[in-house]
């Protein structure tokens, strides 16, 4: 359990075993809408003013469209099929906040070419208009104000030269949009990233951390997820084989788990830089991307378009459960870098909320002493200096496995994985709810101490269902102004439905 005096029970705050009456808000799930799709659907985003929600299915290359005047009971409006080429696939949507349109960020078929923006008429689904991207644009999110949005472009794809038997990526990079009522006076600025040497926090040679990536090394179209013969020696290996060098250093794989491959981190070039979600402040002036394998965030001055400030998120130690072995007992000394995926501000501007899924390897019992990668917690920094404020040690997995859900099976590789956040106040209180990827639920983390975050309630999808089938990937908080009442919802990736929570205080 978290190494405090705190504990959460039925709706109580208990400090010390001592029970005050104070009562909590409380996670309810109300119930989860079928897509129609098997998977894809990823990304939530509302326009309040109008009681609209939008998610982004990248199976299908589409937006459906909701109406939440009933936040209740989210009704489909239509649907918007973005007509993409062959191997084309839409990352992310995002609806404006005051005009009638949505924001659908794009990558291109080729792991080296452009993406782009298209913007689409939210009622007919007509392009209005369309800006070009950095390589592999991975979200698009418009700030408060919707005056400007922001791409991160992860570039994350590797490419094979079997001439030199190199690996070689293309930079990572943002994109900055200039909105307006009119579509077609968006323009779009290009903002390259340079090497982030010498930074406190980042992920350094010394953790000896890979990242993971399918390629298709047959070229067959499909990515063997078991039992290929990479070396070409007519049998399947049991240890490590060498595939080829990136950036000097071998990438290796294992031919047992197929075409997946093992990229080593050794610095934080550009090449090796990969923005992946973005955060505005609320009169859209600053934005924070964070750089989730890096392990790292940069802050953007939207007015000038440049990097202000650099800082590092380090890492985690906490106690945890790391064996796959059918017993669950967080007893193990666990540290980790945080390497979030989903990030947040408070929305009082002051306190940068991060969800520290993380997305490197080896896995935690086979670092052998040296750092895990991702932290299974949620994670709270000073907006402005990145200080370190505090984090949740392992109240999530602890929680979620009190309530019955947690997903064992994923011990040793990042627990219940905290995917994307969003913040609210409620009651002049600042909270925090977060999508668990593996666990199929949600966790809502009360930030009255920012420096003692405290998990005060969870809520499973469903129990019964195999860790990480359901995957809730974005996340939305909307608050009904008639009742006065907050909700959550969140798209499931794996099987396509979207979900609805409340939050009974």
């Amino acid at each position: 359990m978290k190494l405090s005096a705190h504990i959460t029970l039925f709706g109580f705050l208990c400090i010390a075993s001592i029970c005050n009456a104070v009562t909590e808000p409380q996670l309810i799930l109300l119930q989860t809408l079928p897509t129609g799709d098997k998977k894809g659907t990823e990304i939530i985003s509302i326009q309040a003013s109008t009681q609209k929600l939008i998610t982004s299915n990248s199976k299908q290359g589409r937006v459906d469209v909701y109406s939440i005047a009933n936040p209740n009971t989210p009704v489909l409006q239509h649907q918007i099929t973005l007509h993409l080429a062959n191997d084309e696939q839409i990352t992310s949507a995002a609806i404006h906040p005051q005009h009638p349109y949505i924001l659908a960020a794009i990558q291109a078929a080729s792991p080296s070419a452009e993406g782009r923006v298209e913007i689409r008429d939210i009622v007919t689904g007509n392009i209005a208009h369309t800006v070009s991207t950095g390589i592999g644009p991975d979200a698009v999110v418009i700030d408060p104000t919707g005056q400007f949005a922001l791409v991160p472009n992860e570039a994350e794809a590797f490419i094979f030269n079997p001439a030199k038997n190199t690996f070689s990526s293309a930079p990572g990079s943002l994109t900055l949009l200039t909105l307006s009522a009119d579509p077609s006076n968006i323009t779009a600025t290009q903002i390259p990233l340079t090497e982030i040497a010498d930074t406190a926090g980042f992920v350094k040679p010394h953790h000896n951390r890979f990242l993971e990536r399918e390629i298709d090394w047959n070229h067959d179209g499909e990515i063997s997820e078991e039992n290929s013969d990479l070396n070409g020696n007519g049998k399947i290996d049991n240890g490590t084989v060498e595939v080829g060098t990136f950036q000097g250093e071998s990438v290796i794989a294992k031919e047992k788990n197929g075409e997946l491959f093992m990229f080593p981190i050794r610095n934080n070039k550009p090449d090796i830089l990969e923005p992946e979600y973005v955060v505005f402040s609320q009169d859209g002036h600053q934005a924070w991307i964070n750089l989730q394998e890096n392990n790292g965030v940069i802050v953007l001055d939207t007015k000038t378009a440049t990097i202000t400030r650099i800082f590092g998120l380090g890492t985690t130690r906490h106690l945890a459960d790391i064996k796959d072995d059918g017993h669950i007992s967080f007893d193990s000394p666990f540290i980790a870098l945080r390497e979030p995926d989903g990030i947040a501000l408070t929305t009082d501007g002051k306190y940068l909320i991060t969800a520290d899924e993380g997305d490197t390897d080896p896995k935690a019992s086979k670092v052998n002493f040296n750092v895990s990668g991702g932290g299974r917690t949620i994670s709270v920094f000073d907006a402005q200096t990145g200080d370190f404020l505090g984090d949740t040690q392992n109240q999530i997995d602890a929680a979620v496995h009190a309530a019955g859900f947690y997903p064992e099976s994923r011990s040793d590789n990042k627990g219940s994985e905290p995917e994307m956040v969003t913040t609210f106040e409620l009651a002049g209180v600042q909270y925090a709810a977060v999508g668990l990827e593996r666990a199929n639920g949600v966790a809502l983390i009360s930030l009255a101490d920012p420096k003692d975050p405290i998990v005060i309630s969870v809520a499973a999808i469903d129990p019964k269902t195999e860790a990480g089938k359901i995957a809730p990937e974005g996340i939305a908080h909307f608050y009904d102004t008639s009742t006065k009442q907050h909700y959550l919802y969140t798209a499931n990736e794996k099987n396509g439905s979207l979900s609805v929570f409340r939050i009974d205080n």
